[in-house]
């Protein structure tokens, strides 16, 4: 059954902070919007804009259930670049009920020739690349269970957000090899980690600017550290743009129609 024709307002996945802006470019064109985030703290991005937010993780059927129940018109997926697992969700269900999906896209960072790219977190768990080194992990705190099994084969550290440092504890990283430093980093405060560390490979991913990945290259240049990235995930969008007035215009569109 399509919901298109009873519905008015727009859904974002967010907790980013192009979701953020996203919010506020609709508030200024009068649409109504309802965000989603998974914490309380990602719930604060929007404080001051006029739409309603919402602390909450979807499944297939939650996620069915809140498209029908709040109406929604038009779904915009802002979520973090790697979180691959709700934008499949989304993909999949607005296609069941009929929805609009538009993906607001964080732009990549260009990256230096001389940075290693690579393609996924696998490639990453490489012999070559851990054993026996200094690893400062710079990937935030959910990929790091992969890495536990490695500690008693290298010394790995893991620079995540403050709130997320228990978290990381509990995923397997030593409490003493575990650093909580709120984003963004200057580039002074991360070449003085660096040079407390002494990292002999540090290991990123490209999250974009939010991700601080163009400091992080000035900062392996600096030290002559290699800087390993891993490539954001490969989803095929029904409709994907890093264009902030592009989305709006899109929203409003497909709103219309209805």
């Amino acid at each position: 059954m399509s919901l298109i024709g009873k519905s008015r307002a727009v859904a974002l996945l967010g907790g980013t902070s192009e979701s953020r802006s996203l919010a506020l470019a609709l508030s200024q064109e009068g649409i109504p919007w309802i965000a989603t985030v998974t914490t309380e703290r990602g719930s604060r991005l929007y404080q001051g804009l006029p739409g309603q937010v919402m602390v909450t993780r979807f499944s297939a059927v939650s996620l069915e259930q809140f498209l029908r129940e709040y109406r929604i018109g038009v779904l915009v997926d802002a979520s973090h670049p790697f979180a691959q697992q709700i934008s499949q969700l989304a993909i999949q269900v607005t296609a069941q009920v009929g929805i609009p999906y538009l993906r607001y896209e964080r732009p990549s960072e260009n990256l230096e020739p001389w940075v290693q790219v690579v393609p996924d977190w696998q490639a990453v768990l490489a012999e070559s690349v851990l054993a026996g080194r200094r690893v400062l992990l710079t990937v935030g705190v959910k990929p790091l269970p992969l890495f536990v099994p490695w500690q008693n084969r290298c010394q790995l550290y893991a620079r995540v957000l403050p709130e997320s440092v228990s978290q990381a504890v509990q995923a397997g990283i030593a409490a003493e090899r575990v650093i909580g430093r709120r984003l963004p980093l200057s580039f002074e405060e991360e070449l003085q980690l660096w040079r407390k560390l002494e990292p002999q490979v540090v290991i990123s991913k490209n999250s974009g600017e939010a991700g601080g990945l163009l400091i992080k290259q000035a900062v392996a240049k600096t030290l002559e550290i290699p800087l390993l990235v891993i490539q954001r995930p490969s989803l095929s969008y029904p409709w994907c743009s890093q264009d902030l007035a592009e989305v709006v215009r899109e929203c409003k569109r497909r709103l219309e129609r209805t």
